[in-house]
């Protein structure tokens, strides 16, 4: 059946591979299909890289898919999964690890949710809205080596933004609390 899909939309697609930016041409075709068992409708997207004997993509989904519009909105949202599964790995496991938060009660779960999504936000906004030159300077700070290995995600921004909130915390306490000459009290 994929083999003989009708592939009405053509589009150009840019993918990322080896941090390189690669645009292909891309057709995209759909098929409504009843699974056997349990009569559920599903539907299947095919996509073929054009000008290539590469194998089809085939995505089955139960997304309803009638037009090219829901047929190329299918395919993006799919196209766009390492993305919302790299920032789930910031929020959850990694940079805000939300997973290592000791909280029992349901409201509370929601509180720490809601300010680790802030926090989040936060460290985005900061990447697509601050200048350039300022954000490499925070990520030079939260450990970018400057090679071309380098990765320039939100782990290293948000280590960057740690050292500056830590810094100014422990000015602010010594501004107030000077360290101690000799003879002098402490507290």
């Amino acid at each position: 059946m994929v083999a003989t899909a009708p592939l009405p939309l053509q589009l150009e697609v840019s993918f990322t591979h080896a941090r390189k930016v690669r645009t292909v041409k891309m057709a995209l075709g759909w098929l409504k299909i009843r699974l056997l068992d349990t009569h559920q409708v599903l539907w299947v997207l095919v996509a073929h890289r054009m000008g290539t004997d590469v194998d089809d993509l085939v995505l089955i989904t139960n997304v309803p898919i009638q037009t090219t519009h829901d047929a190329e909105m299918v395919y993006t949202q799919w196209r766009f999964r390492p993305h919302i599964e790299h920032t789930y790995r910031f929020d959850q496991e990694d940079g805000l690890d939300v997973e290592d938060m000791r909280v029992r009660t349901l409201e509370r779960m929601r509180r720490v949710f809601v300010l680790t999504l802030l926090a989040a936000l936060f460290v985005y906004h900061i990447a697509h809205v601050w200048p350039h030159r300022a954000v490499l300077w925070l990520r030079h700070l939260g450990g970018k080596t400057g090679l071309s290995m380098d990765r320039d995600g939100p782990y290293v921004l948000l280590a960057g933004l740690s050292a500056v909130f830590v810094t100014l915390a422990t000015l602010s306490f010594a501004a107030k609390h000077p360290f101690p000459g000799i003879g002098g009290r402490c507290g």
